[in-house]
Formats: structure tokens, C-alpha cells, sequence
């Protein structure tokens, strides 16, 4: 597959891609575990609008916009944490996590308040097989076949929603958000640009493929596989979830994967309106079987994102940022994706079917 390389420099199209992946198309915002338990939040602003998700008394799954009715401003700052009402630090205007207006400060000074009805603005949400979804843009519902297409056994056996919150990290780079998802969509390149590091573990070159209408999935096996194979036979007995790792695209710009001490959970968006940076929002959700044998969870947790930063930040990236300058200086046309790289025949197509662009052609070489 023959891909141009203006897809990564050009602003048009850029402005297109965050109107229909980042404001109109449902998101997977994570997993089920970053609301543990009613009366839980999580305020974030990455999408470009801020934010503000929920775990209501009944334990439902809510999700507003983050500004508050009153000035616009934003009413929960950036984070997680427990609470079942929040007030605008602005003038004290105080919503409940059902986003009901329930209190205007010194309001009869304001207005008639039996009047004033104005909750917050409510964002499509649903909460599918441990996952967390939102449209940041009011519409219709989050449909589950749409986003998930198929992936719901999967999901399901995973039991996502099991696994902690152990840690987010945000990483910038000067690239187009789109190198970032292809970063993570291929093993070719394991052996060579990753031969001290993340070679040690996975099997480079070496992945099956499954696509689910937009979304797909691969799989890697790790350094333990050949000593499983003579080890016990009957791949039947194997301990599929030791020796591999299971990785999703999630549709238009998730990369989670599923591995022996938990899963990585990847947002990967546009940043500053720019098509020559992004940014990669890194969440570590641990295994809860791995947990329990840690005796310093936090170091734990740190030393973990820090693995992923350190390969990422001096090895992935900085050979996705040349790609991007090399893109917008125009030197060579198209970039080429082999037969043995099929997660990025599937990703990029998918995007360019959302956006209604004319597919590439898979050639015969």
C-alpha cells in the first residue's frame, strides 16, 4: 500500500480529521476502573473539550461538558477524584453529578431562580465491556455494534473492568498524530530499532491480524513462546496471557494492549491545531493479579511508565518525528507499507473511510 505523505503535513485535511474523529465520533476514553465506584469523577481536557465524566449514586455513567452555564468557564478541574456535586469556582454555581443545576450562589440576587434551568450539557456516553465511551459533541447516542463491532467477547474476557488505574503520563511529540498510532501498528521494526529494548521481550516481525469493521486486532508473541511450545505441547494448556500480547486500534485513535501485567491504554490526538504535533496520553491499568505481589505498588507503577516513556521518547518518536519533517519538506511522495504490515493497510483506510476519502489500493507485490 502506497501512502501519501502529504496525509501527515496537510492542514486542510487536518481540520477535517478533528471535526469528525475528535468531535463527532464516539471515543474510548479508558476503562471502566477510572470511576471504581459511585459518586466517582474524571475531569479531562485532551479531546479539545473539556470533559467532565461521572459515576452517578446508582453507579451509572454519565458525561457532560465541563463548563459551567453561568460564564462558560470550566467547572472541575483536571483529574479523578470523589464527590457527588460540584461548584464552579467562578461565582459558586454548584451542579450535582446528575448535571442538575442545584444551586445559583446568592441567587436571589441573580434572577427568579425557579427559572433558571440550565444543567449542565449532556455528551452521549456508554459504558461497553469495561470501557468508557463519549462523543464530545452533543448527538445521538453511543451506538455499541458501531463502536465495537465485534470486539464484545474479547472485552468481555478480558474483564477490564477488574483492572486498577495505575498511572496516566502525557507525551508530546513534533509528528502527526497519526505516525503516533502507526508507531504501535506493526513488529517489523522490533528487531532493528528496538534490538536493546523492547526486542528483549516480543517476538519481532511476527503477529497475526483480525480486523472488526474500523477496529482491529493483533497479536504478538513474547520471548517465553518457543519455551512454551516445548514445555507443554498441547496449545490448548498454554497460558495464552503470559506469553503474548493482544493489541486493539480502537477507531479513530486508541491502542490498547492487553499483556501479562495488565494493559496499556494509549489516546494518541492532534495538539495545538498543528498536523505536526500530537500527543500521547499513556495509562497503565495493572493486572489485579499482578498486583497483589507488588510491595511498593507506587514505585511499581512509576518504574513501569517509566519502561514505556524511555523506549518511546529515545526510540519510537524520534524516528516518527524525522518521518514528519521529511513529510513536510516534501522530499518524497508516498511512503509504502508491506504484506507483513497489515494493521496499517486497515488503519489507514479506516480513517480515510470515515472521512469519506477514497480508499488506498492493497497492490499485488
Amino acid at each position: 500500500m502506497r501512502v501519501p505523505m502529504s496525509d501527515f503535513a496537510c492542514p486542510q485535511l487536518l481540520e477535517q480529521e478533528q471535526d469528525v474523529f475528535f468531535r463527532n465520533t464516539p471515543l474510548c476514553m479508558g476503562l471502566s476502573s477510572e470511576l471504581p465506584e459511585p459518586n466517582t469523577y474524571w475531569s479531562d481536557n485532551v479531546t479539545g473539550i473539556p470533559i467532565l465524566m461521572v459515576r452517578d449514586g446508582e453507579g451509572r455513567f454519565r458525561a457532560y461538558a465541563n463548563v459551567c452555564r453561568h460564564r462558560g468557564g470550566r467547572v472541575v478541574p483536571e483529574g479523578r477524584g470523589s464527590r457527588d456535586r460540584f461548584t464552579c469556582p467562578y461565582h459558586a454555581w454548584t451542579y450535582g453529578n446528575d448535571g442538575k443545576l442545584l444551586e445559583v450562589n446568592k441567587g436571589s440576587r441573580f434572577a427568579n431562580q425557579s427559572s433558571i434551568d440550565l444543567p449542565l450539557i449532556t455528551l452521549p456516553s456508554a459504558e461497553l465491556c469495561g470501557t468508557l465511551w463519549v462523543r464530545p459533541t452533543p448527538g445521538d447516542p453511543v451506538d455499541e455494534e458501531e463502536s465495537l463491532a465485534g470486539l464484545q467477547d474479547d472485552l468481555v474476557h478480558w474483564k477490564l473492568s477488574s483492572h486498577p488505574h495505575a498511572g496516566t503520563q502525557a507525551i508530546d511529540a513534533r509528528m502527526n498524530w497519526k505516525l503516533g498510532i502507526d508507531s504501535f501498528g506493526e513488529l517489523y521494526h522490533i528487531n532493528v530499532l528496538h534490538a536493546e529494548t523492547a526486542a528483549q521481550e516480543v517476538m519481532g516481525d511476527l503477529q497475526t491480524f483480525d480486523s472488526f469493521e474500523k477496529n482491529l486486532r493483533m497479536v504478538a508473541a513474547n520471548q517465553r513462546f518457543n519455551l512454551m511450545r516445548m514445555l507443554i505441547p498441547d496449545p490448548a494448556h498454554w497460558p495464552y496471557k503470559q506469553i503474548t500480547s493482544t493489541t486493539y486500534f480502537l477507531y479513530p485513535n486508541v491502542i490498547m494492549a492487553v499483556g501479562p501485567m495488565g494493559v496499556d491504554f494509549f489516546r494518541i490526538f492532534p495538539l495545538g491545531g498543528s498536523p505536526s504535533k500530537c500527543r500521547t496520553i499513556h495509562t497503565w491499568y495493572v493486572d489485579p493479579n499482578v498486583e497483589k505481589h507488588f510491595t511498593d505498588s507506587a514505585k511499581s507503577y512509576e518504574h513501569g511508565l517509566e519502561r514505556f516513556r524511555d523506549a518511546v521518547e529515545q526510540e519510537d518518536y524520534p524516528m516518527m518525528e524525522d518521518i514528519q519533517v521529511n513529510a513536510q519538506r516534501g522530499i518524497q511522495a508516498e511512503i509504502v507499507f508491506g504484506r507483513n504490515e497489515p494493521s496499517l493497510h486497515h488503519i489507514h483506510n479506516a480513517h480515510r473511510l470515515g472521512l469519506g476519502r477514497e480508499l488506498l489500493p492493497v497492490e499485488d507485490i
